[in-house]
């Protein structure tokens, strides 16, 4: 379950989404992959190291992750999936078309699935020569909406329908792409809700969660996680 961001992290406290996955009998990995904060200044700046790394080696780092776990007898090689929001959602996406493929399903979460598409969105209320030389790097990451084709593993794909910060328009584009390509994927949109935690209320919750929980059990691989 990859943070958002990129540049977050996840802490050793409560995490929600992770307990309900564990409540209902996952096992939940939270990876501090190139990019995240708080883990010292050669960590963060590997996300730009020969250029972005979203899509490759930031997504190894994710899948570096599973694959340890399986390695320590933990996890079931058949039996893992990708859940993230926001940089976590794009993840997710990117995971869906990687060969070889070590998910049996992927759930993205309020995903950019055209990054270009995401940074023309803030560059038109951006200012500053410095934040857009940076979002300028994430040009040459990988584009999920160009990757359609590839996608090999079912998708759950959520997105709230006033998401200011990742507007509803990456899913729709994506969805259209999932059509044309005729890939098995579902969709669920969250009425009222935001891109933030703080903005999904109750009703978003019990939506979201009873989604997520059912696609894994009965939609994830052959017969479901």
């Amino acid at each position: 379950m990859p943070h958002g961001g990129p540049f977050a992290r996840d802490y050793g406290g409560y995490d929600e989404w992770a307990q309900m996955l564990a409540n209902n009998g996952y096992l939940v990995v939270q990876p501090q992959y190139r990019g995240s904060t708080g883990f010292g200044i050669r960590l963060q700046q590997a996300a730009f190291a020969g250029g972005s790394q979203q899509g490759y080696g930031m997504q190894d780092d994710k899948d570096d992750a599973a694959t340890h776990l399986v390695g320590l007898g933990l996890a079931d090689p058949d039996r893992i999936a990708m859940y993230g929001w926001s940089y976590g959602g794009y993840a997710a996406l990117v995971a869906a078309s990687r060969t070889p493929q070590i998910y049996q399903c992927v759930i993205a979460g309020a995903a950019v699935a055209d990054p270009v598409m995401q940074i023309n969105y803030y560059r038109w209320d951006l200012q500053g020569a410095v934040r857009d030389r940076h979002v300028k790097f994430d040009e040459v990451g990988i584009k999920p909406v160009e990757d359609v084709d590839d996608v090999n593993v079912p998708i759950l794909l959520v997105h709230g329908d006033v998401d200011q910060r990742v507007p509803v328009d990456h899913a729709k584009k994506y969805l259209k792409l999932l059509d044309e390509y005729g890939k098995s994927y579902k969709y669920v949109e969250l009425e009222g809700a935001d891109h933030f935690t703080n903005t999904l209320f109750y009703d978003h919750k019990i939506k979201l969660y009873e989604s997520i929980v059912e696609y894994l059990a009965e939609d994830c691989g052959p017969g479901g996680l």
